[in-house]
């Protein structure tokens, strides 16, 4: 026997297996399909309730012309902000990071390693991993939430935020460069970034009480 309930529900299932659309973009396909279908209805009283649904599923369309399609509606914030904190992030590697004493006596009074000097040698490598974990989400990774990420990713920057200003206050012997300022910013932003990604990936309808 036909349900239209059970049948939207499979049709949403497939979509979301073939596409990379979000919950709030498929809550608003299925309102949009069952729009279609209730429309087929009235103007056509002879037309039963399966072959409007196959009339508004074909008017739709297919899957993977629908994540195109969403996908020129607009750039969602997250996005562009996270793409920003890849940004910074470039560029804190080819900026000067600190600035270390060295030997005066020498002549060498100073060293201003870049970001990519610092992180060749690994060492920095556990604190710059979240970030490259964040990469692949730009592309919109369904299965990749993030939120634990967004947590890692803000307390590292913030952190290094307060220690630099810290530094700063205190007149300490090691500088704070450019560099530093832009690698830790590039961690606070993306971790707004996830944030907000993952408040957009959650589904528009409100959650159904147990009560």
């Amino acid at each position: 026997m036909f349900e239209l309930d059970r049948e939207v529900r499979n049709w949403r299932t497939r979509v979301e297996r073939r596409s990379s659309l979000s919950p709030r973009e498929l809550d608003e396909l299925e309102d949009h399909l069952r729009a279609l279908v209730d429309l087929e209805l009235e103007l056509d009283a002879t037309l039963a309730p399966p072959e409007a649904l196959a009339i508004a599923r074909e008017t739709l369309g297919e899957p993977s012309a629908l994540s195109k399609e969403f996908a020129r509606a607009g750039q969602p914030r997250w996005k562009l902000l996270l793409a920003g904190a890849w940004a910074l992030y470039a560029a804190s590697l080819l900026l000067p990071v600190f600035r270390l004493e060295l030997l005066p006596a020498w002549g060498l009074d100073a060293w201003m390693p870049r970001g990519y000097e610092l992180l060749a040698d690994g060492a920095l490598l556990p604190f710059n991993l979240p970030m490259l974990l964040a990469l692949p989400l730009i592309w919109r990774m369904r299965r990749l939430k993030g939120t634990w990420l967004a947590g890692i990713l803000g307390v590292i920057g913030a952190s290094t935020l307060g220690i630099g200003v810290a530094d700063a206050l205190r007149g300490g012997n090691i500088m704070l460069l450019p560099g530093f300022w832009a690698w830790s910013a590039s961690f606070v932003v993306a971790s707004v970034a996830l944030w907000l990604r993952r408040r957009g990936w959650a589904s528009a309808r409100p959650k159904k009480s147990l009560a």
